[in-house]
């Protein structure tokens, strides 16, 4: 397993030298400065634009937080991955809010919510923010979506209900695409070298091509997503003005390790009804999600599996109205 406090220099030249070789270069086109969201014809939910106007903020620590919430009812909160946003989720907010309420924040860092420079990110401070939004709405029970990232923060708050330090019920979990566990963490060359003390050089040369590029390489191989909706992911990283903090914001190994146990036991040892939704076509590795839960838990945790064998890393951008479906039709989730 990689671990931060092993590289050297030595190891970090090569590895800046390999992500700048694959399109981690400063954009020289407008197009990659233009960094104010804007409508998009692109079929399959709101634009950026639209997104923003549907959604309101509140102060966490300080910093204006931004989410989405509509429908009325049981209460369904939706967690983003990296390095995207709740944007997400703007294919299920006209199934999902039909039936539920539905909430989608912009984690600090992400999307139209701050990204201070001095801020701590991490799995633990997404999840206080999370904790921090649902007392401001005063939710009481939630049913919970992680993808990606999105994954750990759910466990983390799974692992905080364990210990009875939570101020809400869980109600249901639902997993996206993406690693549960720390051995499943295995950083890309560029991520390894946005971890690393040239870290912030890696942000200041990343491009909307090199992001949009990595984008549809995870995608599904039937319904790619759009290029012009990935080009407004770089706008929303980028959002109000060049406020990129991609080397801040990607979680540490060294968190993930520190957190291993705690966040399998919680997973594993939680009575709380648990669906996962992978999309088997991501080369990330998330078609893994099943089998390794399974082995952690040594076969003991009950969940249910639904998997899109042409669907990419984001299954609910890709097959957004299955995906839908297939959550609101689980009776052991309640709905």
């Amino acid at each position: 397993m990689f671990k931060l406090t092993r590289i050297s220099f030595a190891t970090i030249t090569p590895l800046v030298a390999t992500a700048l070789a694959v399109g981690l270069a400063v954009a020289a086109s407008p197009a990659a400065h233009g960094l104010t969201p804007t409508e998009s014809n692109t079929p399959g939910g709101p634009s950026t634009a639209q997104w923003k106007s549907l959604g309101k903020t509140f102060s966490f620590d300080g910093h204006s937080v931004f989410y989405v919430d509509q429908g009325t009812g049981s209460t369904t909160l939706a967690i983003h991955g990296y390095p995207t946003s709740s944007w997400d989720f703007r294919r299920l907010l006209g199934p999902m809010s039909r039936d539920t309420r539905f909430i989608a924040p912009d984690l600090l860092g992400f999307g139209f919510s701050d990204k201070p420079a001095a801020f701590t990110y991490s799995i633990a401070s997404h999840a206080d923010s999370v904790v921090a939004l649902v007392k401001h709405l005063g939710v009481t029970r939630a049913r919970l979506i992680g993808s990606d990232i999105g994954n750990a923060v759910v466990q983390e708050l799974l692992a905080r209900e364990r210990a009875s330090k939570l101020p809400f019920a869980i109600e249901s979990v639902v997993l996206i695409n993406g690693s549960l566990f720390a051995e499943q963490f295995k950083p890309s060359n560029a991520q390894k070298a946005l971890l690393s003390p040239l870290g912030g050089l890696m942000n200041r040369g990343a491009s909307e091509d090199s992001i949009v590029t990595t984008l549809t390489q995870i995608s599904g191989p039937e319904r790619r997503i759009p290029v012009g909706e990935l080009s407004e992911v770089w706008k929303l990283l980028n959002y109000p003005s060049d406020a990129r903090l991609l080397h801040k914001t990607l979680p540490s190994v060294d968190e993930r390790e520190a957190n291993d146990n705690r966040w399998t036991d919680a997973l594993c040892s939680s009575n709380t009804p648990l669906k996962l939704l992978v999309g088997t076509a991501d080369p990330t590795g998330s078609k893994a999600m099943a089998e390794a839960l399974t082995a952690k838990c040594k076969g003991g945790r009950r969940f249910a599996l639904q998997q899109f064998d042409k669907a990419g890393h984001f299954p609910h951008v890709e097959y957004a109205q299955e995906t839908a479906q297939a959550i609101l039709a689980w009776r052991e989730g309640g709905y």
